[in-house]
């Protein structure tokens, strides 16, 4: 398998290179760095026209590389794994669109055990209906958006099992809290990998369910099993639950 990695020189497309590096099985072509900066270890492109075409590429870029990612993905034929967050509505819509034409794997979080903590909440939430909710999320102080595309995620696994969703609220003001919220909190220290909470509280009782990445290793694993996976898919857009 030839893989191309855009956002090569960030801390995740490094990580993701090095593990493909170390499989004798994969093949690294290189990556797409828009910043100009290169590397003594594997080729670095200012833009994918200069690339080789590989078999999938992997992102984790930024979102305003989207446009030219899709269109250069669809014009070539080329599977994509999209691990940037922080998408538009918009730019969410045009993914939709470009999974018609070409293969495409798209989550906000590339860990196991995230994927196994949105089935649990999806199994729990049903049963907690009269319970406030919270949701405590923590990364590193580089992380740019807020909340995290894995706080989004799960707040919508929890939307979907509840008979009525709930609004969202970033933090609380003074007053009283809105029974018919979710509230959300957003820590932004040190290098927290990802943590991510959700509380259910009512006045006589409390559950928690969390997911810690120790590293982010777990993230790069993730989407080189996603790049194996769309690799032999035919059109259409797929997300870690196509892996279970």
């Amino acid at each position: 398998m030839k893989i191309l990695i855009t956002g090569i020189l960030g801390k995740m497309g490094q990580l993701v290179s090095k593990q493909v590096l170390a499989n004798p099985q994969w093949t690294l072509l290189g990556g797409i760095d828009t910043k100009g900066r290169t590397c003594e270890s594997y080729p670095v492109y200012s833009s994918l026209i200069d690339a080789p075409v590989a078999d999938v590429i992997i992102d984790f870029s930024y979102p305003d590389q989207l446009d030219t990612l899709l269109s250069y993905a669809q014009e070539n034929h080329i599977p994509l794994v999209l691990a940037t967050t922080g998408y538009t509505p918009v730019q969410e819509e045009a993914i939709i669109a470009a999974s018609r034409n070409s293969p495409i794997f798209r989550s906000a979080n590339f860990s196991f055990g995230v994927l196994i903590m949105r089935k649990l909440l999806a199994l729990a939430t049903p049963y907690l209906e009269d319970f406030d909710i919270e949701l405590i999320e923590a990364h590193h102080n580089q992380k740019a958006d807020a909340p995290s595309g894995t706080a989004k995620l799960l707040v919508k696994t929890i939307n979907e099992s509840l008979s009525e969703p709930r609004n969202v609220v970033l933090g609380h003001g003074q007053g009283k809290r809105n029974p018919d919220v979710i509230g959300v909190h957003a820590i932004r220290a040190g290098s927290i990998a990802g943590d991510h909470t959700v509380l259910f509280a009512s006045e006589a009782e409390s559950i928690e369910i969390s997911h810690r990445a120790f590293s982010k290793e777990v993230f790069a694993q993730g989407a080189l099993r996603a790049a194996t996976f769309i690799l032999s898919q035919s059109v259409g857009l797929y997300s870690m639950d196509d892996l279970l």
